[in-house]
Order: C-alpha cells, then structure tokens, then sequence
C-alpha cells in the first residue's frame, strides 16, 4: 500500500505525463537525463572494441533503468548501435517515469520502410509471420537469417529482472 505521499507523487506524475501526451509540457531528453545520473556518453564511439563494447551495455542498462528497452538490434554492428542510440533514441524527447513504471521501446526498424521490413522479415520475423506477410502482401520474402549479433538476448534479460 502507498503512503500518502507517494500517492500524491504518483498522481502528480500520471498528470504530467497526461500534459506530455495532450502537448501541453515537454518530457525529457535521454541523453541529458542519463548525462545528469552522471553517465558518461561520448558523442563518438569509443575505438577499442571491448571499451565500445562495455560501453554499450552500460548504455543499453541505463537506458532500461530509466524506462527505455531497445529491440531489434542485432542486426547492426557495435558502432552502428552506438550511433544510433546517441545520434537518434536519446535525442528524442520522452516522458521518463521513475515513479510510475512502464516502459518506452525502440527500434532501428519501427519505421515501416521496406528496408525496415526487409530486415525484420530476414532476421526476427519467426515462421508464422513470414508466411502471414508472404499471404498477405505476395511480396517474395528474404531468405531468414541468423542475426550476426546477440544483443537483444541481452535486452530481453533486461526486461525479466
């Protein structure tokens, strides 16, 4: 059971993000908020391998920590995710919760372009929505692929603590 007052911030809080949503208040900026719990992010990605490397994962963590999961990336090379995650995800203003709960997911394939689809189609689509697109839109289906990376494991271990 909640004290009074963390109802009332809880309240409060389901009130801005009401405002966020109607257009009324702006959210907040990833990058600025994790730079602020005093994470240090490079606007250009280490050049060590194993540093980029740690660093994506504290990032990837953080970023979970703060209400945002990333999916559908193991597609894209270390230095690929990075930038995209430093030049794309955490510029885009979002209303942050840490008192509400919930989640934002991103993805490097939301867009719903063919290249996006293309690329779900060929490394995360299982069989059932292969064939399901396939019936739907006749359009010929890439060959499935293992992605080269296995991050989203990662993430999805993320999720389940």
């Amino acid at each position: 059971m909640l004290t009074d007052e963390e109802e009332s911030n809880v309240i409060a809080e389901l009130e801005r993000m009401d405002r966020f949503f109607d257009g009324e208040e702006s959210g907040d900026i990833p990058l600025e908020f994790l730079r602020q719990r005093g994470i240090e992010i490079p606007a250009l990605p280490p050049d060590d391998e194993a540093e980029l490397r740690a660093k994506l994962q504290e990032l990837i963590e953080e970023m979970f920590e703060i209400g945002i999961v990333v999916d559908s990336i193991d597609h894209l090379s270390d230095r690929e995710l990075y930038r995209y995650l430093v030049d794309d995800v955490l510029l885009v203003e979002m209303m942050l919760s840490t008192s509400v709960g919930g989640h934002w997911n991103v993805s490097p394939i939301g867009g719903g372009s063919d290249e996006d689809n293309d690329i779900y189609l060929r490394y995360y689509a299982d069989d059932e929505d292969r064939e399901s697109w396939r019936r739907e839109f006749g359009d010929p289906l890439p060959p499935k692929e293992e992605p080269p990376y296995g991050r989203d494991r990662f993430s999805l271990q993320l999720e389940e603590a």
